[in-house]
């Protein structure tokens, strides 16, 4: 019987355990994103999925496939942007202002200040 209540009280200290882990929201994954600094566009390579600001809702859109204003093609430029979470779109102020496009089509990259 002792075996029995120890056993019980084994897999319940487990489980507790487990389950406190898996509730921490301390525990974040970060995804790197490929941004296109000329398009103003995130792109989840795991996903398959694009960011990108809608002018007419003012709203950021996730689409698998982006719409025929926006270019982005295996030779346009991109940047890898790590970001804890899923809105990377959040920081798009810092990015906007980091990878600034120049009229000749390349981009200036602000150093960390």
């Amino acid at each position: 019987m002792k075996r029995v209540i120890l056993g019980l009280a084994l897999m319940l200290g487990i489980f507790s355990v487990s389950k406190t882990y898996a509730q921490d929201p301390t525990v974040t994954t970060t995804t790197t994103y490929w941004y296109y600094p000329s398009e103003n566009v995130y792109y989840n390579e795991v996903t398959g999925d694009y960011w990108y600001y809608d002018n007419p809702t003012t709203t950021w859109m996730t689409v698998k496939t982006l719409p025929n204003t926006y270019v982005v093609t295996d030779k346009t430029h991109h940047v890898d942007v790590t970001y804890a979470g899923t809105d990377v779109w959040k920081e798009n102020k810092e990015h906007l202002m980091k990878y600034k496009m120049k009229k000749n089509g390349k981009m200036k990259v602000k150093p960390k200040s």
